[in-house]
């Protein structure tokens, strides 16, 4: 047997070797039980003392030879100096990939910014730290007025000086305060747009009250706003139907309750009734819908705040008087999704509790 050419073979294919796998396959084949050098060994048992102390000992250093080889290639890979990919063990079972989940309040903010985005409304951000001009005056809340009182609000430090809007408007002062309610981008959007036009504005806002299953110090707000030359409370209902029944995939009753905010005249507050199962469904889907829906059929459920645009806020922003008319709404995010997933403690919308967001 040629040892020499036995062992130049074994280091050409050791250099080839890149993982685990080659590295077993070649110490099989040049230090297993059934390799060259092992059958090789055994012959030497058939050969004259002389002669088998010769060649054992060239046997033996080339398997020290390979024995070395072996070692090295494996602390290489371990260490993986000479390779720069990874291990990897194929017949190991996989790692499962852990699947993130949208939180229900994104789930439920994409649907209502999808369904007015159909219907033809542009999506408008604004300040979630806002000054007291936009946050209350311009909207018919002055500091004395008692509707004041139904906002809680958290009043910022700060040097501001007041604009000079709200110097017009006889204010002696601009505080700053994180915004209550997204009804001040009304105004702002006014100032800079001319009718007709269709806007919603989704924002957080914040409100310092105590904290209960229906009452949270931050929450989501979807404010709506279309100005034009013959809008009234019946093109408010035909859209609000339409958006309410594309959010939860049922028929839907809308009614109006007269109601009172500043910046609208007349106010209402919107309730929506659940009439019917959801139709074109199968049986199990039927089921499934209904346990996560939790709606009782004909139960009245409150969703918003709305009314037709205050005169007053035409004229603030300098639009011709008795030419425009629209409505507005401010539509709650938590309280929609509440409804639809059938959630009865807004508190868990911010708890970070994994088990309750993995079940979105």
């Amino acid at each position: 047997m040629d040892l020499e050419r036995l062992k130049k073979e074994a280091k050409k294919e050791a250099f080839l070797i890149r993982d685990g796998f080659d590295l077993e396959r070649w110490r099989i084949k040049y230090l297993g039980r059934k390799s060259a050098l092992s059958l090789f060994f055994n012959s030497l048992s058939k050969l004259s003392l002389a002669k088998k102390r010769e060649q054992g000992k060239e046997a033996n250093a080339v398997r020290h030879f390979f024995a070395s080889l072996y070692k090295q290639k494996k602390e290489d890979l371990e260490n993986n100096s000479f390779f720069p990919l990874p291990l990897i063990d194929i017949t190991r079972p996989g790692e499962k990939i852990h699947q993130g989940y949208l939180h229900p309040l994104t789930l439920t903010l994409r649907k209502i910014i999808d369904s007015f985005q159909k219907m033809g409304f542009s999506i408008i951000e604004g300040p979630e730290i806002e000054t007291e001009y936009y946050n209350f005056d311009a909207l018919n809340i002055s500091a004395n007025h008692p509707a004041r009182e139904m906002w809680d609000t958290f009043w910022l430090k700060s040097k501001v000086k007041p604009s000079s809007r709200a110097q017009v408007e006889g204010s002696q002062k601009s505080k700053m305060l994180l915004r209550t309610h997204t009804s001040p981008m009304q105004i702002r959007y006014m100032e800079t747009h001319q009718p007709p036009f269709r806007i919603i504005v989704p924002g957080r806002c914040f409100r310092y009250e105590a904290t209960d299953p229906s009452h949270e110090i931050q929450f989501h707000q979807v404010e709506g706003l279309m100005v034009g030359k013959n809008i009234s409370l019946a093109n408010f209902k035909a859209v609000i139907e339409e958006v309410v029944k594309d959010i939860f995939k049922q028929r839907v009753l809308v009614r109006f309750r007269p109601s009172y905010f500043p910046f609208v005249a007349p106010g209402v507050e919107v309730d929506i009734k659940i009439r019917s199962k959801i139709e074109n469904k199968s049986t199990n889907e039927k089921s499934t819908n209904e346990k996560r829906l939790k709606i009782k059929e004909n139960e009245w459920l409150e969703i918003m705040g709305a009314g037709m645009v205050h005169p007053d806020l035409f004229r603030r922003v300098g639009y011709k008087n008795n030419c425009w008319q629209g409505f507005a709404f401010g539509l709650g995010v938590e309280r929609i999704t509440m409804i639809k997933y059938g959630i009865d403690d807004i508190r868990l919308f911010f708890g970070s509790d994994i088990r309750f967001l993995e079940q979105f």
